[in-house]
């Protein structure tokens, strides 16, 4: 599929009540009334194929114990229909451009539609800080460096793109988290390249914590034995013109490590086998100052949501990844609302995947899809990210993600912990958890 294509088909289709960003102003007052405090429509759609929001999954079910796994709360929900390849024209309005893609490229590629169940939800005092950013929320910097916001999401009624990728980057993900899961390459012969990595990640953001840095990251290679004790440290930043990105990077348990200032922008993900640039993981991260972002509409849409079944315990990655794509019969998409922004990358820059089209869910403001075309307009990967509710949280967040290489069979699945510990919420983490300095001091300890 070409860009302009897609492009055009979305500007043709008819806008959605509350679609069209305007001033934040004129709309403040809607928050926590019409409009949830993230800014969602709290209403039901149309058809009512999109449920009324009434507060999402925020109780843990009965008898479960921290540190188990989740049930799948929609464990009884069947499938509503399938849209598989001959539906393309049917589904069209419905369907991202990667979607279109996947079901013209393989014929065993199907998606499956169940029941809308919006399961999203935050503490209080996030939404209570979502409502009070609507009002203080600024960008300075030439539209780039966010001030004024703090804990919720910056800005619940967006008035531009730059805007919503600032709520994606600092949406609601928790305090911290820990956990550790399988990053997995399906390939050709029944044959799995597999890394295991355990992931942590600290938000002084969320917590309050005034300063430059919202957030911090870190990714440690646990398996295979051979790359053991690589690890990969980020520093967010408020401002990408006066503090950037900050990265350092560790190769194998002796690597001394060094700073990595190019591991940003489409700078390859080793981890995921060169499908990934290191600006698409968690969808989209680091530095927002190359692209110009467009906010388009916000339209009903099939994505992928609850995935509790992909996220099965005991599911071995040879049960369900197929090539070229996952066993459809784990899979589930829903209808849900999604803003829609496109990126292009600016004229003085140069990129990978200069032109994006992302999807953000409108309940918790993570990108949900994206498409990703190359300089000739060709779309050439395609990413998913497919989420659950932990509600002992409360928070909605991606289980795994999902990229495809669309110029051949090869598609990467990050975050498979099936067969290993389920994320951990509840683990203190400061930002001092992750000065460089920590790097240096694990090295000696390995």
């Amino acid at each position: 599929m070409n860009r302009r294509q897609f492009s055009s088909l979305l500007l043709s289709l008819p806008v959605l009540p509350y679609a069209a960003p305007i001033a934040a102003q004129e709309k403040v007052p809607a928050l926590g009334e019409e409009l949830t405090p993230f800014g969602a429509v709290r209403g039901a759609s149309r058809t009512r194929a999109i449920p009324a929001w009434k507060g999402g999954l925020t109780q843990a079910p009965d008898g479960w114990k921290p540190g188990a796994p989740l049930p799948d709360p929609y464990d009884e929900d069947g499938r509503w229909f399938t849209v598989g390849p001959a539906d393309i024209d049917r589904y069209k309005v419905r369907l991202s451009g990667g979607l279109q893609e996947m079901l013209t490229k393989y014929p065993s590629f199907e998606i499956p539609v169940f029941p809308s169940r919006r399961s999203a939800a935050a503490p209080q005092r996030v939404y209570e800080e979502s409502i009070a950013n609507a009002k203080r929320a600024k960008l300075g910097e030439n539209g780039l460096a966010l001030s004024g916001a703090r804990v919720g999401v910056p800005f619940p009624i967006p008035a531009n793109g730059v805007q919503a990728m600032w709520n994606h980057i600092l949406r609601w993900r928790g305090n911290f988290f820990s956990r550790t899961g399988a990053t997995v390459l399906p390939e050709s012969g029944g044959i799995y390249t597999a890394a295991v990595h355990r992931e942590d990640w600290q938000s002084s953001y969320a917590a309050g914590i005034d300063g430059g840095r919202p957030f911090h990251y870190r990714r440690t290679t646990l398996m295979p034995k051979a790359e053991a004790g690589t690890t990969l440290l980020l520093h967010g930043t408020l401002n990408p013109i006066q503090s950037g990105f900050a990265a350092w990077f560790r190769q194998g348990e002796g690597g001394k490590p060094v700073r990595a200032p190019d591991f940003v922008y489409d700078t390859p993900d080793p981890a995921s086998g060169g499908i990934r640039t290191a600006d698409m993981l968690d969808m989209f991260s680091g530095p927002i100052d190359r692209f110009d972002f467009t906010l388009v509409t916000r339209r009903e849409m099939y994505v992928p949501y609850n995935a509790s079944r992909m996220n099965t315990p005991g599911l071995a990655p040879v049960d369900f990844l197929w090539l070229g794509h996952p066993n459809p019969q784990f899979l589930r998409y829903e209808m849900h609302r999604v803003w829609i922004v496109e990126a292009r990358v600016k004229p003085n820059f140069r990129h990978a995947l200069p032109e994006r089209t992302y999807y953000l869910d409108e309940d918790t403001w993570q990108i949900v899809m994206a498409d990703h075309y190359d300089a000739k307009g060709d779309l050439v990967r395609y990413a998913e990210a497919h989420g659950i509710a932990y509600p002992q949280v409360p928070v909605f967040a991606p289980a795994l993600e999902i990229t495809y290489d669309l110029t051949g069979d090869r598609y990467v699945v990050s975050g498979l912990d099936n067969q290993l510990a389920p994320p951990d919420f509840a683990k203190t983490l400061r930002p001092e958890d992750f000065a460089p300095d920590t790097l240096e001091r694990k090295r000696r300890r390995w």
